[in-house]
């Protein structure tokens, strides 16, 4: 596994794997993603040399309520597809699945009531296997990870994170979060709160998620301009009249933040989530409030970052057997 010291890939290495793989009988080794949301599910091949998405993701729509099988076929068609899209001569390293909490990775049981509860409590590893087989990706190990700490694992490898010890912020309806060290998913221990989950630590006499999440923005509008508009309504106004509702918002973030910040010692902070696409109009406020040496970075993948950081659950040198 990388650790942060060791470089990205140069060039030459990323030359000599393409190199590699065109040579004559040579297989190249992906992971195949998948990225599970409340209405669809996303996948895409990844190539951890390149520490990239190599073809454009399969998404199918699916929604969270469908029936157990359903929900099963629809994560084995996805990955089928993001298979067949990732070329021949390809060895697939495992399958690599990013899930809302909670969820019981290692088991691949979800503990999930407020939504998938047709998955509560089974093994969805056991169910994704036997829908597999038969297929190109039957025997394929399958691997299991929060969202929010994939995100921020995606980011830490191949993104913003830059290989820092980073905590990943996905700022929309809610807030989710992931501490990530050494390329290693943090859910305890010194600066990190339980389960590596900001959004319901105390804050200003409520939570942190009550503090800085869409709904907390669309507050801060009504306060400030006298009627109610979410992040994407706010961004399309003149910064004349948009400014002070985002500088306090990154003010807040910022203020929210930076305790963690400051006891796990994160040199970086990255955030996702439609929210961040606003970055440019908040992101010097939230700055301010860090501690000295964090720094604060859009997301620069976006939603493919937690697709590499399911592809990173192996590692990033993961070779066919």
């Amino acid at each position: 596994m990388t650790h942060p010291s060791e470089p990205h890939p140069s060039e030459s290495q990323s030359s000599a794997s393409r190199s590699s793989a065109s040579q004559p009988g040579a297989r190249r080794a992906v992971a195949i993603a998948l990225d599970i949301g409340g209405s669809h599910v996303t996948a895409a091949p990844v190539d951890p040399h390149l520490r990239a998405v190599t073809a454009a993701p399969a998404r199918l729509d699916l929604p969270h309520d469908a029936p157990h099988d359903t929900l099963i076929g629809g994560w084995a068609e996805v990955a089928l597809a993001a298979f067949a899209g990732a070329g021949e001569a390809v060895t697939v390293t495992h399958l690599g699945l990013a899930v809302p909490g909670p969820f019981d990775a290692a088991r691949g049981v979800s503990g999930m009531t407020h939504k998938f509860r047709a998955l509560h409590g089974r093994d969805a590893r056991a169910a994704l296997s036997a829908r597999l087989r038969g297929t190109p990706l039957q025997d394929t190990p399958i691997l299991f990870g929060n969202d929010a700490d994939l995100f921020a694992l995606g980011e830490w490898w191949a993104g913003a994170g830059e290989q820092l010890d980073t905590i990943g912020v996905t700022l929309g309806t809610g807030i989710g979060s992931g501490f990530v060290r050494a390329g290693q998913v943090q859910t305890g221990g010194p600066g990190v709160p339980p389960g590596g989950e900001l959004w319901n630590t105390p804050f200003r006499d409520a939570t942190v998620e009550d503090a800085v999440s869409g709904a907390a923005l669309t507050r801060l509008t009504h306060r400030h301009l006298g009627v109610s508009l979410d992040a994407r309504q706010l961004a399309a106004l003149p910064a004349s009249q948009s400014g002070p509702v985002w500088t306090a918002f990154g003010q807040t973030l910022g203020e929210a933040l930076s305790p963690w910040v400051e006891a796990f010692g994160a040199q970086r902070v990255v955030l996702g989530g439609n929210i961040s696409r606003a970055f440019g109009q908040f992101g010097t406020a939230l700055q301010s409030q860090l501690p000295r040496g964090a720094q604060v970075r859009q997301s620069r993948h976006f939603e493919q970052a937690a697709l590499l950081g399911a592809a990173f659950l192996r590692g990033p040198d993961t070779t066919a057997p």
